[in-house]
């Protein structure tokens, strides 16, 4: 279900994530029966020919139905954005009317930007054809931002294009990390999003992906000293939660930033070093314990995982993610189940202390 705009874009993300990691997964299967084969079959003999016939079908078998059902999970969820996009345009309900009528004593003036931003201020945002109305009005007056959401041609173009990259991608990736670096990267797909809204999504951002686009702002600066003086910059002007969100990113996307020289000497020595001491390890191990579940031969071995490191709140962060962006409704019972545990064993060893 798409709760806002911006979630088609995260979903598109996932869908890629998702099928790498169940292409590699095939991958390593197929290797390992094959390397089985000369171990559990006599070579020549029926059994092993019919065994080794049947490893690359199955391959490519599980990874087809990887491919179908991660896009038809997406072509779903983009038919239902166009569907919700398209009927925006059709509503003109009285609240438009009046707003509309109010702003058409101006279609024959020309306005300041500071009088354009107060006007997007108070009717932006809140119906179609209001806001193109003010899209008209600022290209008339030779205002570069709108300061408002794009048209329906726009944004059903971008869709498109959206879904040509993830096919493009789904269907190309063949086991090589090369495979379409840019069409697949964050900083591409935040361009899209960004495009899709014109930075005007009416929608407030958590800590961690706002932590996200910033670490994906800050990775993709020319020099190292560039990316190390805009990590400073951010981290010196974000709030506490915000730091700690952009380390745990950082320290899985590029850990060695923590550790440049620049960094020591641009006032945020003692957050990045305090973060090292408590958290680093906690990040790493939180990667470490979600691939592994990720590569779990059963549900069972997945939640087995998962709960011997639930303490780490840095994995229970990315497992909440998982099951944000994949609707995944066994894991998030497990999950839901886990908490549910963790609590009652900490209320019972209150009691026993006597708390």
């Amino acid at each position: 279900m798409i709760k806002t705009e911006l979630d088609i874009f995260n979903m598109a993300r996932v869908v890629m994530d998702t099928y790498k990691g169940r292409y590699e997964k095939a991958k390593k299967k197929r290797e390992e029966r094959f390397r089985n084969l000369n171990a559990n079959y006599k070579p020549g003999s029926p059994l092993f020919l019919e065994e080794r016939n049947k490893i690359v079908p199955d391959f490519e078998a599980e990874i087809a139905k990887a491919r179908n059902d991660l896009m038809m999970e997406f072509e779903d969820s983009l038919m239902k954005l166009r569907a919700i996009e398209t009927a925006k345009v059709a509503v003109i309900s009285n609240e438009t009317k009046t707003m509309m009528s109010v702003l058409d004593c101006l279609k024959d003036r020309t306005v300041s930007l500071d009088e354009y931003t107060v006007l997007t201020q108070h009717y932006g945002g809140k119906t179609y054809w209001v806001d193109r109305f003010l899209e008209t009005l600022a290209d008339k007056c030779g205002i570069m931002d709108s300061m408002v959401q794009p048209g329906l041609g726009t944004k059903l173009e971008i869709l498109k294009t959206l879904e040509q990259n993830v096919r493009e991608y789904i269907d190309g990736y063949d086991g090589e990390n090369k495979c379409f670096p840019v069409t697949s990267s964050d900083k591409y797909i935040y361009k899209m999003e960004e495009s899709y809204t014109n930075s005007y999504s009416n929608v407030r951002l958590d800590s961690r992906e706002q932590a996200k686009r910033m670490i994906s702002k800050a990775l993709n600066e020319g020099s190292s000293l560039d990316r190390s003086f805009v990590l400073a910059n951010m981290l010196r002007t974000s709030t506490p939660d915000i730091q700690d969100e952009m380390l745990s990113i950082l320290a899985e996307k590029d850990p060695a930033a923590l550790h440049d020289p620049t960094m020591q000497f641009t006032g945020v020595k003692n957050v990045v070093d305090r973060f090292i001491k408590t958290d680093g390890e906690l990040v790493k191990a939180a990667s470490v314990a979600m691939e592994k579940a990720d590569n779990a031969k059963s549900h069972q071995e997945r939640i087995g995982i998962l709960w011997d490191n639930f303490d780490n709140r840095h994995l229970r962060k990315k497992i909440e993610e998982r099951i944000a962006a994949t609707k995944d409704e066994e894991l998030k019972d497990s999950y839901e189940n886990m908490k549910q545990i963790k609590k009652e064993q900490e209320q019972e060893s209150r009691a026993n202390k006597g708390e």
